[in-house]
């Protein structure tokens, strides 16, 4: 094969990002009129974001931006037809509609045109904070966010109202301080005890502290972030409220007595730890673990009902947190062990008869008499006519491109409507690899087979590229001329209607 130039390469990486932005725009025109007929309502499905993350491999957040975005282009004509046209990326499309309405539309896209994405963000920001802010958006614009990185250190996200921040910050550094005070002491009695004169041990932490200031700052602060943490999760306690969050640390039994051993210890949700990590938690703290070394009978048959402890942390491993796929619930009190075959008809409780529910999903299950049973490690659920419902997510994604004309949504709605379905084997094994027929000679094409992957009934007319100038501004000076013409605009629009008046 021979090998495309530079420039071409770079001519058809631009041609592909203008109409990835076209495609993107047909394909939110559809999310919207799905969202506005609301073809996403089904058992268990909570909104079109819930949907879209549910079949069409997003995660809740990514899904939630897609609709967002959607609902917003019909109210904004002019930038949903430039992005349709692939003239807007879908990222300056993104950060546009957060600010845009009528009356601003055209010029903030004139000036997206001229800027880079990252420049049209950095405007959008200034104008959200130069606007007015009411207690509506602040509520609605909180965040608490983590995530284990990739080095297993936790990382924490979080956006509070400024008084509850002015005070999580005051309390934080004021726990760093005193920290950093103590150990200040203790190396200077340290010193003294080894003979140092004061003055030159004096000088010798501050040099010290100088070079690694930043460092123990950083942990001093992380370390008070835990201590408040840790100190308020036994303040105000009261009866009937859920139980303490325990942490769960899964380690074979060989680990723990060999480092070298063959096996495993991690955090039940997070990253992996080191056999001596586990057993320094075992010695110093209240947590709970469960030791494995092959696997432990855990059915009690007829004898309780209710789960036990050790079977409900085995049913969170197993599932995950709730087994409807694409419920995000893992806390384990908002959880139940729900009796696919149940109780009162003589079912028994044990692991495998049991699956995990969250509490809205446990209840429709017993609302709508849901009959559930597992088939090869796969949940297979029906409503009482035989519709099957909760198939597994990202349906679509199974075959690949090569896949798209086959029908892989059993159990989908709306697409799946069949009545009375039996289940078979076919539904349940994957979709073999002789049935993708894109290949990868097919892929190597560039604009061409890009141009048919995106759009199989041929392609509108687009431009060869995005216009960018890119050029570096102040943006507080542009966010306060749009923000004075779009109030000047709208105060001769209340003259032209007689609603203006002094007062206003």
């Amino acid at each position: 094969m021979v090998e495309r130039s530079l420039s071409d390469l770079a001519r058809e990486i631009a041609q592909g990002a203008v109409r990835l932005a076209a495609a993107t725009s047909a394909w939110l025109r559809l999310v919207a009129e799905f969202d506005r007929r609301e073809g996403w309502a089904g058992v268990g499905i909570l909104s079109c974001a819930h949907w879209l993350a549910w079949q069409c491999g997003m995660s809740p957040g990514t899904a939630r931006e897609h609709v967002r975005v959607a609902r917003a282009l019909p109210a904004l004509p002019v930038i949903a037809a430039a992005f349709a046209e692939g003239r807007l990326s879908y990222s300056k499309v993104r950060a546009l509609t957060r600010i845009a309405e009528a009356d601003t539309e055209q010029s903030l896209l004139e000036l997206a045109i001229e800027t880079t994405a990252s420049q049209t963000e950095r405007l959008v920001r200034s104008w959200r904070r130069a606007d007015k802010v009411d207690e509506d958006t602040v509520t609605a614009r909180r965040l608490f966010d983590h995530h284990w990185d990739d080095d297993g250190m936790l990382v924490v996200r979080m956006r509070m109202d400024p008084e509850e921040g002015a005070e999580f910050l005051t309390s934080v550094d004021s726990i760093a301080e005193r920290e950093a005070r103590r150990d200040r002491a203790a190396a200077k009695r340290a010193a003294e005890a080894a003979g140092t004169p004061t003055g030159k041990a004096l000088e010798d932490i501050d040099r010290e502290e100088l070079r690694c200031g930043r460092e123990r700052s950083a942990a001093r602060r992380c370390a008070a972030v835990a201590r408040l943490a840790a100190a308020a999760r036994d303040v105000g306690r009261r009866a009937g409220d859920p139980p303490r969050r325990e942490v769960v640390i899964h380690a074979d039994a060989a680990v723990l007595a060999d480092d070298a051993a063959a096996g495993q210890a991690y955090i039940e949700g997070g990253p992996a730890l080191h056999p001596s990590q586990v057993r320094r938690m075992l010695c110093e703290s209240t947590v709970v673990t469960m030791l494995e070394r092959d696997r432990e009978v855990l059915g009690v048959g007829r004898r309780r009902r209710l789960a036990t402890r050790s079977q409900r942390r085995a049913l969170l491993r197993r599932d995950g947190g709730c087994a409807r796929p694409g419920c995000a619930e893992t806390r384990m009190e908002r959880l139940h062990a729900h009796h696919m075959h149940w109780w009162s008809f003589g079912g028994g409780t044990n692991v495998d008869d049991m699956v995990l529910l969250c509490d809205v999903d446990h209840g429709l299950v017993h609302d709508l008499d849901l009959v559930m049973t597992r088939r090869q490690g796969r949940l297979i659920v029906s409503s009482q006519d035989g519709r099957r419902i909760w198939a597994g997510a990202d349906a679509a994604f199974t075959g690949g491109v090569g896949g798209i004309g086959a029908e892989p949504y059993v159990g989908v709605h709306p697409i799946d409507e069949v009545v009375g379905r039996r289940p078979s084997a076919s539904e349940v094994a994957p979709v073999a690899a002789e049935t993708v027929t894109w290949s990868a000679s097919a892929a190597d094409q560039g604009a061409e087979a890009m141009g048919r992957l995106l759009f199989p009934a041929g392609a509108p007319p687009l431009p060869d590229a995005m216009h960018v100038n890119g050029e570096r501004m102040n943006m507080a000076y542009v966010v306060g001329v749009l923000m004075g013409n779009r109030d000047l605009e709208r105060r001769l629009a209340a003259e032209a209607k007689g609603e203006f008046s002094l007062a206003a």
